[in-house]
């Protein structure tokens, strides 16, 4: 069975520690997957998540620097 990767709009839902340790986590899967496969669909997959957690991870943090600035 193959599960699809929280959406970006699923991703904000969870709180940054949350976000942090799925982002450790697929950079891991990330790496073993490249060295033994090389780049295919799943590993561009896996990256495409990963920059969707970055993005996400950005903005929580710019919101959080804006509430804490006013």
């Amino acid at each position: 069975m193959f599960l699809t990767p929280p959406t970006v709009e699923e991703l904000q839902q969870s709180d940054l520690p949350e976000l942090i340790d799925m982002l450790s986590k697929q950079a891991t899967e990330y790496s073993r997957l490249t060295k033994i496969e090389g780049v295919t669909s799943k590993t561009v997959a896996i990256r495409d998540f990963i920059l969707n957690i970055q993005a996400v991870i950005d903005a929580k943090k710019t919101a959080e620097k804006k509430s804490v600035s006013k």
